[in-house]
């Protein structure tokens, strides 16, 4: 076989007696192979797990094909099980940069085997060095980060990567803890701990470099005091201090003086990676207290904080409170762990300042253990069904050794792996939405849509997040099989709960937007698949909606939350002023009717949907021109008021609000971050903020304070005191889902500006934050403070390419899966 010259080649190396295995090559010249000439190694175990085999450096007995497509062929004899798998290895050029492996195994000697495989990728020679998605210098072990991707460049500047496909297909997730109270500790099975992993310094001492995926293994905890190993901690004298802290001893309790979160005591200990450590101390204290685990560089200097938003416990001003938890902590980036005690941050994990100068933290008897693990497969390979692995790998000599372009390139090529076309940021949403499909666990695996690793690092799946995600696809699997996890959810009363998790249940159904939203998935997956519906869960839901939202049948909206993203806010005594809530009303009304539910859609009259229309006109403030967001604020404005018109259009082609309304609405919100190297620098900003203070009488924009907060509580504002959350979040952050959304819907009323501004936001998120070219919760908007939160690769704003097919800018047959629906 002669390979081409031009890009990705492969080529066939071995003979009968040895084996055959595939190289590959770029611009006809070897940069890398799997396992040592071999193809895949794999451990299996019957279904009691009291036998097991393993299978290292596999190679096939025969082969065919050509440079661009081979196929490699053979068995796998497990000697122990009595038991053959035959495996079937593909390798396909995708694009002159992306090659696809596929690995299938099959068996038809037992009911069902445990399994787990390992791939992986070593250098044909010592590389210049390794790196991953999060990491410009690699140091190997094992990786949970934002995005799977690691790999590694040549000494010529070849940049290789190795990719995976989404979790739902390949089985794998990122659950790395369980819910709980105050903090969320490690499951007892923790699954994929090594989903990814590299080669160490003592391996490239025997000139063994890889970067490895291991699918199908879970690590447990083995039980018991005996398997605990008790870490030594230096004592409370020894404690280093950050910031501006004072520290005192006595009787063996630790008292720190903060003045704000930023500020505390760090306590180094030993810790290793993809492993789990017990920690437990007493405190006392009048506010609540950061109990976190960083990682630290030889100098304690911190460089991941491995606890992340599960390290706050409640304040406890007179009594000593105990304060217990596990932690799984992935591969180190740094030299090793410390506890870091404080305050605790805000809500976005933002800086808080002690009320009245100094807070006082009391802390006793603090203890770490490090606890053992086990490991074995969890993939089952059922006897006469196939299992199958697919991967990619992607080579490319110009890509500048940067961790910007190492996570653009990463997601830019997993997204041409899976066939999806589209431009830059289009490609970086897609790639993000598939590495946060996972499957829900070890013991289930049903697909999930996670919103981010560190909103699910339990787990959780949120009904808003994975019906925007997956509505902007044509992946009809993930719709109906995700829907239909949510029907199972259903409550008694007919609501559909806001989250649903593995390992502990968290019931949150309240009137929000969750079942307005599950209706408007099953109008779509019968309208966009011929999905049969589960009609006596839509008649609930249905009729929850009806008299839950509009209890007096007159076409107002009552509801005790925002029926929107803002669901954090609480009405307890109902509120009919809020816009959002009226245009959902409006739309859910119409999408109830045009279900066809017996005994239920007949009862919405023409007449009560335009009585629910035209109150959603109502907020539209002609002296100001913009949408109100509730009938009592004429000082802000945002886009929620203009989202239903959204839903309207997009469900039903139906304009509720006048081309004037949505117009001037828009050209009312501001917009900000002028960047002369945006694609249209003329206007005047590449985003728009999803909610802005328009001050009565002036002229201008605000961002909002601790005293003028409209649509945010006053527990929530206490952090935007000394403006140091101007620009965050929802005080004029710019989000990039609904911000689309709202120029589609200007684009489809005439708004002139719509296509400009749509092309300046889609740059804006990844241009914006330049060392995160991903998926963002949102991007904050004032210079002042660039804090993007934690949240970098995000699932939802993949419902811009729905938004985009909408506008013409984007055609269906553009993603892989609308020819298979």
């Amino acid at each position: 076989m002669t390979p081409d010259t031009d890009g990705l080649t492969l080529k066939v190396t071995g003979d009968p007696k040895q084996g055959y295995s595939v190289d590959l090559l770029f611009n006809g010249q070897p940069f890398s192979q799997h396992n040592r000439g071999g193809e895949f190694s794999a451990f299996f175990q019957n279904e009691d797990r009291s036998v097991e085999d393993r299978v290292n450096d596999w190679k096939a007995t025969s082969w065919a094909g050509n440079s661009t497509h081979v196929v490699l062929d053979g068995e796998c004899r497990l000697k122990n099980l009595n038991t053959t798998v035959f495996a079937h290895v593909d390798y396909e050029l995708v694009t002159p940069h992306v090659v696809r492996k596929k690995i299938r195994l099959h068996q038809a000697d037992m009911f069902m085997l445990f399994y787990q495989l390992s791939n992986r990728l070593e250098p044909g020679e010592s590389p210049a060095k390794f790196w991953s998605f999060d990491q410009l210098d690699w140091k190997g072990g094992a990786l949970r980060e934002y995005f799977p991707a690691a790999g590694f460049r040549t000494k010529n500047g070849l940049c290789v990567g190795l990719l995976t496909d989404s979790g739902y297909r390949n089985q794998w997730t990122r659950i790395i803890r369980r819910d709980g109270r105050p903090v969320k500790p490690a499951p007892r099975r923790i699954p994929d701990a090594n989903l990814y992993s590299g080669s160490r310094a003592e391996q490239h001492s025997k000139g063994d470099f890889f970067v490895q995926q291991t699918f199908g293994e879970v690590m447990e905890q083995v039980a018991g005091e005996q398997n605990a190993q008790t870490i030594v901690l230096p004592d409370i004298s020894s404690w280093k201090k950050q910031g501006e802290v004072t520290l005192d001893e006595r009787d063996g309790v630790a008292t720190l003086s903060t003045q704000s979160s930023e500020d505390g005591v760090m306590i180094p200990f030993a810790a290793g990676g993809a492993e789990v450590y017990s920690l437990r101390l007493e405190y006392r204290s009048a506010l609540p207290v950061a109990i976190k685990i960083w990682n630290v560089d030889e100098r304690l200097r911190k460089v991941g904080d491995v606890t992340l938003y599960d390290d706050g416990a409640p304040e406890s001003p007179g009594a000593w409170s105990d304060f217990r938890t596990t932690v799984f902590v992935p591969g180190l980036q740094g030299h090793g762990c410390a506890v870091f005690i404080s305050v605790a941050e805000s809500e976005q994990a933002n800086k808080v300042k002690a009320a009245g100068g100094f807070a006082k933290v009391e802390v006793r008897g603090l203890q770490i253990r490090r606890i053992t693990t086990r490991s074995e497969p969890y993939h089952r390979l059922e006897m006469g069904h196939p299992a199958e692995k697919t991967v990619f790998v992607f080579a490319d000599e110009k890509v500048p050794d940067t961790v910007r372009d190492h996570r653009l390139a990463s997601q830019l090529y997993l997204a041409d792996g899976l066939g999806f076309q589209g431009g830059e940021t289009e490609k970086v949403v897609y790639a993000d939405l598939m590495m946060l499909c996972w499957i829900t666990s070890p013991e289930s695996f049903r697909p999930i849509c996670a919103p981010s690793i560190w909103y699910s690092a339990a787990g959780e799946m949120y009904l808003r997040d994975s019906f925007f995600a997956l509505n902007g696809i044509h992946n009809r699997e993930l719709n109906e099989n995700v829907f239909n996890v949510w029907a199972e959810n259903q409550g008694t009363d007919g609501a559909i709960n806001t989250l649903v998790e593995p390992n502990l249940a968290n019931v949150e159904r309240k009137s929000n937007d969750s079942t307005p939203l599950w209706l408007m998935w099953a109008f779509l997956n019968r309208r966009r698949f011929g999905t049969t519906l589960p009609i006596e869960k839509v008649r609930k839901a249905a009729e929850y909606c009806l008299r839950t939202y509009d209890p007096r049948r007159e076409g107002l909206c009552m509801a005790q939350f925002v029926m929107g993203q803002l669901d954090v806010i609480n009405y307890p005594e109902g509120t009919s002023t809020i816009c959002e809530n009226q245009g959902m009303l409006a739309v859910t009304s119409r999408v109830i009717k045009e279900l066809q539910i017996p005994g239920v859609s007949e009862m919405i009259s023409e007449e009560y949907l335009n009585k629910a229309e035209e109150l959603y006109r109502g907020y539209y403030d002609s002296a100001r021109k913009f949408m109100r967001p509730a009938r009592d604020i004429a000082d802000a404005i945002g886009f929620a008021e203009i989202f239903p018109e959204y839903l309207s259009l997009w469900l039903f082609n139906r304009k509720i609000l006048t081309d004037e309304m949505v117009v001037n609405h828009l050209d009312r919100i501001p917009a900000m971050m002028s960047r002369r190297d945006c694609p249209h620098p003329e206007a005047g900003g590449v985003v728009r903020p999803i909610f802005i203070g328009l001050p009565e009488g002036g002229k201008g924009w605000s961002y909002f304070n601790e005293n003028w907060h409209p649509m945010v509580s006053d527990s929530f504002a206490a952090s935007y005191a000394n403006r140091s959350m101007d620009g965050i979040y929802y005080n004029g952050g710019s989000w990039m889902r609904i911000e689309v959304c709202g120029y589609v819907t200007g684009k489809l009323h005439g708004w002139g500006n719509a296509t400009k501004a749509i092309a300046n936001r889609l740059w804006a998120e990844l241009n914006i934050a330049s060392d995160f070219p991903t998926s963002q919760e949102y991007l904050a908007t004032d210079a002042a403070h660039p804090f993007f939160g934690y949240h970098r690769v995000f699932a939802w704003n993949s419902f811009i390419l729905q938004a985009l097919e909408q506008a013409g800018l984007r055609r269906p047959e553009m993603d892989p899966d609308y020819f298979t629906k």
